[in-house]
């Protein structure tokens, strides 16, 4: 089961390890927290207006909903293994830390104007913008898939839906645990947004993807998943049907077609609290 805080991130991290868990006769499901809805430079370059209106932001997200079902459909998914829970887009944060109960006001987005995703998407009933509800839908598909991998952005991501994602996750994934003792699944996370990597750090066709050389000064781990050429053209003809995000920052989309996908074992050697603060604390 792969995480993704929006529609592309899934490709970016991931393409070629969903290519060869299918062809290998596996099972994938990818988990979208948000649309995508709530970004503003995309929505104006789109639509080619200045001031966007929260029906601009609305059917936004639904053109990178369709993107990521065709990114996907490259990739051998199928229609019914890709979920969308709808969330705030750059708002997850504010579930982490201020919405966090599941009462009245919920958060809505300054976007979209909604409170809640809609209810024809949504895996659970009576399901609003907060933290409590976020948990209960992600705990619910970890009971559906009963998954041995769970892949998730990293909590040293750059970018506060990115490590959101990771902290609602493995929240998530504690309780499911405690349920179900003989249920343990490995857990890998990615890095999409560090600084400036990777763009620029050797690009191109065939080139390898490295790990950023300033990353962490903790002991980490990488594990480089090397790609055939069939799976490497696959993934980038995925991310090219991402067509509104390759108006804003192709040449960064691209950049992660390299000759291999990195991915961390997530050991939980991080203070919790301390990872969390500093997501909570970043301006994106």
């Amino acid at each position: 089961m792969v995480f993704s805080p929006h529609p592309d991130d899934e490709t970016l991290a991931a393409g070629g390890l969903i290519q060869r868990v299918l062809s290998l006769g596996g099972a994938v499901k990818v988990v979208f927290m948000t649309s995508g809805d709530g970004f503003p430079e995309g929505v104006e370059k789109e639509n080619g207006i200045a001031r966007p209106t929260a029906q601009d932001y609305r059917n936004y997200g639904k053109t990178r909903k369709k993107e990521a079902r065709q990114a996907l459909r490259i990739l051998g998914m199928k229609s019914q293994d890709i979920v969308f829970l709808n969330f705030p887009d750059g708002g997850l944060r504010n579930l982490l830390r201020e919405h966090w109960f599941d009462r009245f006001p919920h958060f809505r987005s300054p976007y979209t104007l909604e409170d809640r995703p809609p209810p024809d998407d949504t895996v659970l009933q009576n399901v609003e913008f907060n933290g409590e509800d976020v948990k209960r839908e992600i705990e619910q598909l970890l009971v559906d898939s009963r998954s041995n991998l769970i892949v998730v952005a990293d909590y040293r991501d750059r970018r506060s839906d990115h490590c959101s994602t990771y902290f609602f996750v493995t929240a998530s994934l504690k309780q499911f645990r405690e349920k179900h003792l003989t249920l343990d699944p490995y857990v890998f996370t990615y890095l999409i947004h560090f600084r400036q990597w990777p763009v620029g750090s050797g690009a191109g066709t065939g080139s390898r993807l490295n790990p950023p050389e300033d990353f962490s000064g903790e002991e980490t781990d990488w594990i480089s998943f090397a790609l055939s050429d069939e799976e490497l053209a696959n993934k980038r003809k995925s991310l090219m049907e991402y067509h509104t995000q390759m108006l804003v920052m192709g040449r960064y989309l691209m950049s992660f077609a390299r000759a291999n996908e990195l991915f961390l074992m997530d050991q939980k050697k991080a203070n919790q609290e301390q990872a969390k603060t500093r997501c909570l604390n970043l301006n994106k």
